[in-house]
């Protein structure tokens, strides 16, 4: 899936597409479909989340099975192929979420789903609290300064909870060429969560990883780095953690 800045703009471009890609399919229907994608029940709902967010919209996932199951309910037939990451004509504001490396990467070991998990919920924790968005350079955090694009930002370390309760710690800095480099905790110890390969200085489990914004928004996945006591990997392979409105594989950009 896509994802795109929940703002006029962008939804007018995405539908500017659409009308090129579906020519046969109303208007409305478009319209209707597109919100569906972007889990409104309504174009009318839609257009009411879009203005309350007018001042700093967010980003969110373009959703390619709601839209096509929204246009199939109109009475045109089903296109499982379709997807938002591929429109013939794409438009700038679309935020591809799934590289082509992506593909070759699954996590299967618990290992692999509890750092995925602990890396997602961070960067989560990080996108709710304002500290950064998905765009390229946009690091809002305390002392950070965009304009510099490079590895002189000091980093921000945040506390929060996981979803089974747990404290937790996050880190996130300023990794280079949009890049960010992501860090958590569990039962963190100290501030040690935003030095490298702290280890069990940090925390009970320790995560550390990067999340691309140049090219798309995607977890850079192929060397996932896990310092973990084993009574908690099941239970951190088994959080639900929803990545909001990036992908959660990719290799590693060098």
């Amino acid at each position: 899936m896509a994802s795109i800045p929940l703002s006029d703009s962008a939804i007018a471009a995405v539908k500017n597409s659409l009308r090129k890609e579906f020519p046969d399919v109303r208007s409305s229907h478009l319209s209707e479909a597109l919100a569906a994608a972007l889990d409104r029940k309504t174009h009318a709902a839609l257009l009411v989340d879009v203005r309350a967010q007018a001042a700093d919209p967010g980003i969110e996932y373009l959703d390619d099975e709601r839209f096509d199951k929204r246009l199939h309910q109109f009475g045109y037939p089903p296109d499982p192929e379709f997807s938002f990451e591929i429109l013939v004509e794409q438009p700038d504001c679309v935020i591809s979420t799934m590289p082509i490396s992506g593909f070759d990467i699954e996590y299967r070991s618990t290992r692999d789903k509890a750092w995925r998990n602990l890396m997602v919920l961070t960067i989560n924790e990080g996108i709710r609290r304002r500290l950064f968005t998905l765009r390229p350079y946009d690091n809002r955090w305390p002392g950070a300064d965009p304009e510099k694009r490079g590895h002189s930002d000091k980093g921000c370390v945040f506390e929060f909870h996981l979803p089974n309760g747990l404290p937790a710690k996050g880190y996130v800095g300023d990794a280079g060429f949009g890049e960010l480099s992501i860090h958590a905790a569990v039962n963190p110890r100290g501030n040690w969560v935003g030095t490298m390969n702290a280890g069990f200085d940090a925390g009970d489990a320790i995560a550390q990883g990067w999340l691309e914004r140049e090219r798309g928004a995607w977890l850079q996945s192929s060397q996932e780095v896990l310092t973990c006591r084993r009574s908690l990997v099941k239970s951190l392979a088994g959080l639900e953690a929803v990545p909001k409105g990036f992908g959660d594989r990719g290799r590693v950009i060098l």
